[in-house]
């Protein structure tokens, strides 16, 4: 009665991808712009339609649901943040290569 059969696999990792989920965003609907998918919208630098207020990693959902794609809009949206917080046009880097 509407049981599947279950399938045993040995392997020794698994990657579960859920395609078409959507972010939970239910706190913050009044607050930001949303894009039709129901991620949060941003800019290149993370940025939500909000002054100071940046969003990253599924959030955005964007078909990348991978820790790297949330790190690299983490090292995005800090480098913008410092920008907007110093009052900069452009973000700039405060390292020195030798």
């Amino acid at each position: 009665m509407g049981e599947e059969e279950q399938e045993h696999l040995d392997v020794e990792g698994v990657f579960i991808y859920d395609a078409g989920s959507k972010p939970i965003t239910d706190y913050i609907t009044s607050k930001v712009e949303f894009r039709p998918d129901g991620g949060v919208a941003v800019n290149e630098e993370m940025a939500t339609t909000v002054p100071g207020v940046y969003a990253i990693g599924d959030i955005r959902n964007t078909p990348f649901k991978q820790v790297v794609v949330a790190a690299a809009d983490g090292c995005i949206a800090a480098m913008a943040i410092d920008k907007y917080l110093k009052g900069r046009k452009s973000i700039k880097v405060d390292w020195v290569h030798i």
